[in-house]
């Protein structure tokens, strides 16, 4: 099985992987438009469907893998959505399987926090890039490449054979709850 990761924004990280986690391929895709140039918005949709065809053409991956969408509105909520339905009408058209991973799943998956930082995520995937990689990439090119990177290992180890990092589980602490003398009649107080 291969499988085609994606960080999707204008700045468009990739990764292609197979079931054992070894890294086939990783790399950016640059979709900003180019407002200096009079280019219309809607070609960085073009750009990355193209980008996206011939990756999977070329691949022939059987999943896609993303990171989740997050609502956080304005202009990156819109181009993430944007991506995302090309990446579900582009799995539709060529028979690909599609899913997600949301952000702190990937982020506690690499790195054991759920809120690690951007330079946590790029260290986890240097780390994978070492001993994974089958071009001799040893660093990827920034945040983006190494998110994807780290989301197709994911997914090789949620629905291939790789054994991923196992992170000590964290204890909860109970909270405490307030205690109360006695029933809740007690805690009435009734004047004269």
């Amino acid at each position: 099985m291969v499988i085609l990761a994606l960080d999707q924004a204008t700045l468009t990280g990739y990764a292609v992987v197979n079931e054992q986690g070894e890294i086939l391929d990783s790399g950016t895709w640059q979709l900003a438009d180019r407002k200096r140039t009079g280019e219309s918005r809607g070609m960085r949709y073009i750009r990355f469907e193209a980008n996206l065809r011939r990756a999977i053409i070329h691949w022939k991956p059987s999943l896609i893998v993303h990171e989740q969408t997050l609502l956080r509105g304005g202009a990156a909520t819109e181009i993430a959505n944007g991506f995302k339905a090309l990446i579900l009408k582009e799995a539709a058209d060529l028979n690909v399987e599609v899913s997600c991973v949301h952000t702190s799943e990937l982020k506690h998956w690499a790195t054991g926090n759920g809120k690690a930082e951007k330079e946590d995520m790029v260290q986890a995937a240097m780390g994978f890039l070492k001993v994974r990689s089958a071009t001799g990439k040893t660093a990827p090119r920034d945040d983006n490449e190494a998110d994807a990177i780290c989301i197709g290992l994911w997914a090789a180890e949620r629905y291939g054979t790789f054994q991923g990092p196992k992170w000590p589980e964290k204890k909860k602490t109970p909270k405490r709850r307030k205690r109360s003398s006695g029933s809740f009649l007690d805690e009435i107080h009734v004047s004269d």
